[in-house]
């Protein structure tokens, strides 16, 4: 058997070899590994562990807190979170506002390019109507002299006053002629812009009133031409003879300004129903209003009659008389339009 040999063997204490920082300890406070204490009797403490502080120190458990930042005066605190507030609202609104901006012009961009649209083609048809009349000027100066002939043949020689006004006559008329033909272009260009921005009953109401309209105003201008204009004219050539000094002599403007005025005054006063039912349905007027007014709506109507006629008291009876027929029709509509609300 192998003889065993002695050996220099150093023993390190586990204390020095685990903790070599507390080599230099005596025993007896606690601080050898496998020395009883109190907080443990079988010896088991870790060197330091009746001491907290020291074994945390050790560990690097304990490390200090890093200093707390300098307190700043609550004024300048605000002041700064108000200031980055106030630039962030700002900054906001500044982002905001172009944007509403930009959204309103696009949308009076639209309605001006659909305005345009809509413009663009009533004078593409009142134009060429233009050039039609001023082509067929001789035609409808025989139209418009039709009534002077039924009533006084003799008077059909007109004077020009100006070189210009034969000229004048002609576009006047071929003006008119264009007018009146492309009434209902016009009207529909009127419906297509409006329309989209109304509602059903809105709609409903708008498209029976450029419809009915137009056909009213074509009455009352027929009216006019067939009745109005001979009669006028009946009553007031032989009292302009009658009168010492005077003899009948037109200009070929100023009698064309006279059939046209009385034309437009009796169109226009035809639209006078569609005009109440219009107020009657919107509420704004009411049977009961109109039988309490009814002496000066009268008054209007008369006075509405001289206005839109020439200056005669003849002319201007022969459309206040249709106008108050119209008035009892209109009120009636209105009626109707109440009860059937109610």
């Amino acid at each position: 058997m192998p003889t065993s040999e002695s050996s220099d063997i150093e023993f390190v204490d586990p204390s020095q070899a685990f903790y070599p920082e507390l080599a230099g300890l005596e025993p007896g406070g606690g601080d050898q590994p496998g020395q009883a204490t109190a907080a443990d009797p079988g010896g088991h403490n870790p060197p330091g562990a009746d001491d907290p502080a020291r074994w945390a120190e050790h560990e690097g458990m304990a490390e200090d807190p890093p200093p707390p930042p300098p307190a700043q005066p609550a004024g300048k605190t605000s002041g700064r979170t108000s200031d980055r507030t106030s630039g962030k609202t700002s900054g906001k609104a500044a982002k905001a506002a172009p944007s509403l901006a930009a959204l309103a012009s696009h949308g009076v961009g639209v309605h001006l390019e659909e305005l345009q649209k809509r413009l663009v083609i009533a004078v593409a048809v009142f134009v060429p109507l233009f050039v039609v009349g001023m082509l067929l000027y001789q035609s409808l100066w025989k139209l418009v002299t039709l009534p002077l002939e039924r009533a006084a043949p003799h008077l059909l020689r007109f004077q020009a006053l100006g070189p210009s006004d034969g000229l004048v006559m002609a576009m006047r008329i071929s003006f008119a002629f264009a007018l009146f033909l492309s009434l209902p272009v016009l009207l529909g260009q009127v419906w297509a812009f409006v329309a989209p921005g109304l509602t059903a009953r809105e709609k409903r109401l708008l498209y029976l009133s450029l419809g009915t309209g137009g056909v009213l105003f074509f009455i009352g201008a027929a009216l006019c031409y067939f009745v109005g204009l001979p009669l006028a004219l009946a009553f007031l050539l032989p009292f302009n003879q009658s009168l010492e000094g005077w003899e009948n002599a037109f200009t070929g403007p100023g009698y064309v300004d006279f059939v046209i005025t009385c034309l437009a005054g009796f169109g226009l006063a035809f639209e006078m129903p569609l005009v109440m039912l219009g107020l009657g349905w919107a509420g704004i007027i009411t049977p009961r209003g109109i039988r309490e007014w009814w002496k000066a709506i009268v008054l209007i109507i008369v006075v509405l009659a001289a206005v839109m006629t020439p200056p005669d008291p003849f002319t201007q009876t022969l459309l206040a008389l249709p106008m108050l027929g119209l008035f009892a029709a209109g009120y009636l509509l209105v009626k109707w339009v109440a009860g059937k609300e109610d």
